[in-house]
């Protein structure tokens, strides 16, 4: 009798503490079904910064220039953020990484993601010397890489040559995924690079941010024709001819940056843009 209270009172011990552990653990469902702002950031020339705020959570891709790191801090002290979960540099051209530096002076980073295969620049050797001063993670994909923050999963997709004839084409393709809400980020690229990601097997995406800031190559045409986003963005007060008649064949809806910010949101069934 007695041994059998022993158990007893054991297993009550051990489920008290699984459910005060599973109280502890947010629910994936639950993240993904909390609203993910998607915030693309007016930049003063054509220069890409896009920042995912969900919660507690806060990825940025590009940082845009430096004249753009106080607008760009102040959308993210607007949106209560700290911190960066993720900072996904798509490549080295300063349009994409000139803010980097003073946005990480004022905001921690936990991970920093780079094209690992561009030839090391000035500008990137000073960042990359800071985030190591801060004691940041550098992340330098060699192959996809999937990696998770809150409800948000992101698939990272590097170049696949080692050498080529325009930095752009380094640009790293981020795939964002919240719930049924797929977004593409191809960077900057150029042709080869576009040829290299329409060869990938992608899910129906309701956001594109059209590369190299609407201007057109035949590589940029067929990738935009191939995923047929709802909603896309071009990183400049306009795009050329090919871009907009892509988008009008499409049926999908162009914003420029280089007008205003633009939100969207998501709830993982769907995405709209905020007013």
């Amino acid at each position: 009798m007695k041994n059998k209270i022993m158990v007893l009172a054991g297993w009550l011990i051990f489920l008290g503490l699984l459910t005060s552990v599973l109280l502890l653990v947010k629910p994936k469902g639950k993240q993904v079904n909390q609203e993910l702002r998607v915030i693309c950031i007016q930049t003063r020339k054509d220069a890409d910064c896009t920042l995912l705020v969900q919660d507690n959570t806060a990825i940025m891709i590009d940082t845009g220039e430096k004249q753009d790191a106080y607008h760009i801090m102040e959308i993210m002290r607007e949106n209560e953020v700290r911190k960066l979960d993720y900072l996904i540099l798509s490549h080295s051209d300063k349009d994409h990484v000139g803010g980097a530096q003073d946005i990480l002076k004022e905001f921690p980073v936990d991970c920093v993601v780079e094209s690992g295969f561009e030839a090391v620049n000035d500008w990137m050797l000073e960042l990359n010397a800071l985030i190591r001063e801060q004691d940041g993670k550098i992340l330098y994909p060699g192959h996809t890489r999937r990696l998770q923050a809150g409800g948000i999963q992101l698939l990272v997709y590097p170049p696949l040559e080692k050498n080529y004839n325009d930095s752009n084409n380094y640009s790293l393709g981020v795939l964002i995924r919240h719930g049924k809400v797929n977004m593409l980020f191809p960077g900057d690229a150029l042709r080869k690079r576009s040829e290299e990601l329409l060869n990938i097997n992608w899910p129906e995406i309701e956001f594109y941010k059209v590369p190299h800031h609407g201007r057109a190559n035949t590589g940029t045409e067929d990738l935009f024709d191939k995923i047929s986003p709802q909603f896309a963005v071009v990183t400049s007060k306009d795009a050329d001819e090919e871009v907009k008649e892509a988008a009008e064949r499409n049926h999908t809806e162009l914003y420029y940056t280089g007008e205003r910010d633009w939100i969207f949101s998501s709830n993982g069934e769907e995405l709209i843009q905020e007013d």
